[in-house]
């Protein structure tokens, strides 16, 4: 999502890698459902989960472990000065790339989703699709339901820091027991699917933060036992649920972080240039790519009849369209507050 991690600390590989290979199965998803979910262009459940469940896994596994690297080493924290950081972060982004959405929908069908004016308001803080699955309706197009839960993260991160850095055998527990309680009652709270649930997802959230602030490496064992249970899993698919997206997504992140420790702090060039842009742009490839694959699909409206190699033509010629318009949305937003930030000056 967006960016976390400032100049003030070296890059890890290993959390870009992450974001990258998180943000490549998001858009994976997006183009395997609804439209060609019978006949997948990817694997659609791999390791028995769906496959847009482990992206979010591991998108909410960096972002406590990339919270933690920039926020975790401060001997308090300017709560201000990081929910400032924070909204600057989401909201420009956002609000740009909804604007320019909004009104290509309305110049071509001439109205926006959505009955009220006032359910705008869910729309400014990003919550809007986040609260679409609590079946109130709203003008979500873009964002996702992952931009709303992120803003609930970092709203409780100040106090899961003090958790994780303070008391971390407490804290662990304390998530343990609301994850279990949560997983075992079965309810959930305003009608939202329970993998929306904020205790659902803590213990990924703050395996991330836990980590990077005292793990830091994945022993060999670990990394090649993480292997051995993915494997177990897509052979018999012993977990199922809630459960094995988080043990699935848990594991598959110290696999790959194992890989990335193989592979040392100079991966190929051609790696960690690719690595490096995906990560770089992801917060805008998050916001755009759903809207664009919506809008290729329906463009080619036969696309039911295709070969599968015309399909792959598709998926990367919608691989290539998001890629321009993230980083045209990536620098428009950066000059835009550029811009503003004069002004107010």
């Amino acid at each position: 999502m967006a960016q976390t991690i400032t100049s003030t600390r070296p890059r890890l590989f290993y959390l870009d890698a992450v974001r990258a290979f998180a943000a490549i199965l998001i858009v994976i998803t997006h183009f395997n459902n609804p439209f060609i979910i019978n006949r997948p262009l990817f694997a659609n459940s791999p390791f028995g989960i769906y496959i847009g469940g482990l992206g979010v896994s591991l998108f909410l596994i960096i972002s406590g472990a990339a919270l933690m690297y920039t926020q975790g080493d401060k001997e308090k924290l300017n709560l201000k000065s990081f929910y400032a950081r924070r909204a600057l972060t989401i909201y420009p982004m956002f609000w740009i790339a909804y604007i320019v959405a909004a009104t290509f929908y309305v110049l071509r069908s001439g109205w926006l989703f959505g009955s009220r004016p006032w359910q705008l308001v869910f729309t400014v803080f990003g919550v809007d699709g986040y609260v679409a699955n609590m079946h109130v309706s709203t003008f979500y197009m873009l964002g996702e339901w992952f931009l709303g839960f992120i803003l609930i993260f970092y709203a409780v991160f100040p106090l899961l820091r003090i958790g994780v850095k303070k008391y971390p055998l407490i804290a662990a527990v304390v998530v343990g027991v609301l994850y279990v309680v949560t997983l075992l009652s079965g309810r959930t709270i305003l009608q939202l699917p329970q993998d929306l649930l904020l205790t659902t997802r803590l213990p990924e959230l703050v395996f991330g933060m836990y980590f990077v602030r005292y793990i830091k490496k994945v022993p060999h064992v670990v990394g090649a036992g993480s292997i051995v249970l993915l494997i177990l899993q897509q052979w018999k698919e012993f977990l199922s649920g809630n459960l094995a997206v988080t043990i699935v997504g848990v594991s598959f992140f110290l696999m790959m972080v194992w890989i990335c420790q193989l592979i040392g702090n100079k991966p190929w060039r051609v790696i960690q240039w690719s690595v490096n842009w995906v990560s770089k742009y992801s917060y805008a490839i998050f916001l755009t790519h759903h809207v664009i694959i919506v809008l290729m699909f329906g463009h080619f409206a036969d696309y039911a009849q295709w070969q599968q190699t015309k399909l792959y033509g598709l998926f990367f010629l919608d691989c290539a369209i998001i890629a321009v318009t993230s980083v045209v949305l990536f620098y428009v937003e950066k000059y835009v507050v550029l811009g503003i930030r004069k002004v107010f000056e």
